[in-house]
């Protein structure tokens, strides 16, 4: 977000339409603020707070809303301090290290510009730092609350992590489940003081899901894989966290967000996350945040009543946090320049997934699974959704998490369409679907200025009601019935 970054970065944002950032992740336990220090990778300081603000007022300009007070912003940041116990490395730790950063956030989002800060993220993955200590954990929540060191901004938490387990194995409690089942008393202590001030782009409890990881030698079933990733068992695993969780804030008048999820823990894999298979994840993964279906009660949530508000995709840098000229992580949806240069950020394959998404699925109604299945061959793995009602135009979204084409015979009871399609995108030539480097959607590419150049529609008559398509491998579709051919 620097100047030289910004400019294609707030093009990449603003693609999206609306969203909201977040910054802080484990960096936040381990990177002190300091108003008065030199400006580096090991401290936060007042001119990367201002950074984030000039970025997020160019963004916001491009539709607006970055000087109209009476609109939400289109995006907004959460910015996450430290909450964890003081030890050596971060002695500095504590309710009076939060408020000083509190003061510097206000400072730096000062007038008009306050608005973009959704909440202040109090700490990060507790079950991690506290050692699976419930108590401690609540015990120092309690005291940073009553020292109102987030004030006059609303609170994000508590950001717990979730073991990489089939769900089964959560249900029966045979597996190390952190703080899992204790979310119930973590809401009923975090709950009041989370809706003591409303956020401004929504008020959300998080937590984070990963559905592999890239460090797995003691335990396998952690191990990443493009098989593993889109398997429908792990997608289950993420469903029955998101309505177990999502649940429990709906109780408390609290909506839901995922904090934090990518392909793999870890910073990802290299031939996983990095390539076309990240996108059908992702863009699955966005459905059933909004959608999950459990999977130890089926049918419990086909309306879609409950659900997540947002997520956000990891990004990092492929190894540590004060080191960033390494490169990028694996799973990074926008890959930043390593270089001195530190110029314009690129669309990765799950930026695709992102974009598709944002434009045609988000903010709309009528979410419902479709029981869509593939006329040829009959074991595709074909996944879809639709989307319509009241001024939501009605829209058929289907994916192959397969890597071969799979026709589908679909019912639309209309005289025409228009179709969208995102694809992996080999340059080599070599014919690579789930394991492509890039991605495409309706044949074109992010601009190297962040720019989207427009989505280019194909469309066609639909004869006696049904179409008759093919989706790739690797593919997804959208499809939106129109009234006459166009």
């Amino acid at each position: 977000m620097g100047p030289a970054a910004r400019p294609a970065f707030a093009n990449l944002l603003a693609n999206l339409g609306a969203g909201v950032l977040r910054i802080g992740g484990s960096s936040q336990d381990l990177m002190p603020f300091d108003p008065a220090a030199a400006n580096t990778n090991r401290v936060i300081t007042p001119e990367d707070l201002a950074s984030i603000r000039e970025t997020l007022e160019s963004v916001n300009s491009h539709d607006g809303r970055a000087d109209d007070r009476d609109r939400a912003p289109g995006w907004g940041v959460i910015l996450g301090t430290a909450l964890a116990p003081p030890e050596p490395e971060r002695p500095w730790v504590g309710p009076d290290h939060a408020r000083a950063f509190t003061r510097g956030v206000q400072e730096a989002f000062s007038g008009r510009t306050q608005r973009y800060v959704v909440s202040i993220g109090l700490g990060n993955e507790p079950d991690i730092t506290y050692r699976y200590d419930l108590p401690r954990y609540l015990a120092d929540f309690a005291a940073y609350q009553n020292a109102d060191v987030t004030q006059p901004f609303a609170i994000d938490a508590p950001s717990t992590s979730e073991p990489i387990a089939p769900w089964q194995s959560i249900v029966a409690r045979s597996v190390p489940t952190r703080f899992f089942w204790e979310w119930p008393t973590i809401l009923d202590a975090i709950a009041p003081a989370t809706r003591a001030v409303p956020a401004s782009l929504g008020l959300a409890t998080t937590d984070h899901f990963y559905p592999a990881a890239r460090g797995c030698m003691t335990d396998p079933y952690r191990c990443a894989s493009i098989e593993r990733i889109l398997s429908d068992e792990r997608m289950a695993n993420f469903a029955f966290q998101v309505h177990t969780h999502a649940s429990e804030a709906a109780r408390r008048s609290l909506a839901y967000r995922l904090g934090e999820l990518n392909t793999a823990a870890g910073r990802g894999v290299d031939g996983v996350s990095n390539v076309a298979a990240s996108a059908v994840w992702a863009l699955e993964a966005m459905f059933n945040a909004a959608c999950p279906q459990p999977p130890d009660a089926a049918g419990a949530n086909i309306d879609c009543a409950t659900g997540a508000i947002g997520v956000n995709f990891h990004n990092a840098e492929v190894r540590e946090f004060f080191f960033p000229e390494e490169g990028n992580a694996f799973y990074n949806a926008i890959t930043y320049d390593p270089t001195p240069a530190a110029g314009a950020p690129a669309a990765a394959p799950e930026y695709y997934a992102l974009l598709l998404f944002s434009r045609f699925a988000q903010d709309t109604h009528g979410l419902r699974p479709a029981p869509v299945a593939a006329a040829q061959p009959h074991a595709a793995a074909i996944k879809a959704w639709r989307t319509g009602g009241g001024k939501t135009p009605q829209r058929l979204f289907v994916i192959n998490k397969g890597a071969q084409p799979a026709t589908l015979d679909l019912a639309i009871g209309a005289p025409s369409y228009r179709l969208h399609r995102m694809a992996p995108h080999d340059p080599t030539g070599a014919g690579h679907t789930l394991d492509a480097p890039q991605v495409r959607i309706d044949d074109r590419a992010v601009s190297t200025d962040g720019t989207w150049p427009g989505f280019d529609a194909k469309t066609g008559a639909i004869d006696g009601g049904h179409l008759r398509i093919t989706v790739g491998g690797g593919e997804a579709v959208v499809v939106t019935p129109t009234a006459k051919p166009e």
